[in-house]
């Protein structure tokens, strides 16, 4: 190869490499913790029978959210959507919504009196995915397709809207 070839060669890998250092750079942004910037947490389940059961005395499903540390896609899920339900309107039409850290190994009571943890709460529901959003009735039976993923596309909340008008149409009728 001549030296100029060579040069050519090299001028291209150089904007290769500044291109992927940018698009990497992009996707450190996009999945930082926004958290340690002091975002509001989401409750921590405590016991998910008589959470589950007080979300469907108010006609309400539980929301349980997956998430995992360092998660962007979660924390735009928990900002922008549950936590404005955990706040918005009168507290005895509001959703139950708990956070459960996918691979979690803090101990709560499940749904069948005995002591679980997120990651096998995940396992039971096969949630592999963080976030995904599961709306639950009083006894831990889905009530809606789970939400999986982020907001990628802006249609987040239609999709949520949606999984909580079935969900509640559900405990309506149960």
């Amino acid at each position: 190869m001549s030296q100029r070839g060579a040069l050519t060669c090299l001028r291209a890998a150089a904007g290769w490499l500044r291109r992927s250092a940018a698009v990497l750079a992009a996707l450190a942004l996009l999945g930082t913790d926004t958290m340690a910037a002091g975002a509001q947490a989401l409750d921590a389940p405590r016991a998910l029978a008589a959470e589950a059961a007080q979300a469907a005395q108010r006609g309400q499903p539980l929301l349980l959210l997956f998430s995992l540390p360092g998660c962007g896609y979660c924390d735009v899920v928990r900002r922008n959507y549950l936590l404005p339900l955990t706040r918005d309107g009168d507290e005895q039409a509001r959703p139950v919504v708990r956070e459960v850290g996918l691979a979690g190994t803090a101990p709560f009571t499940g749904f069948n009196a005995q002591a679980s943890s997120g990651a096998a709460l995940a396992a039971h529901y096969q949630v592999r995915i963080a976030p995904t959003v599961l709306l639950l009735d009083a006894r831990g039976a889905l009530l809606a397709p789970p939400l999986v993923g982020g907001d990628v596309s802006g249609m987040y909340g239609a999709y949520l809207d949606a999984a909580l008008a079935q969900a509640q149409r559900k405990i309506a009728s149960q």
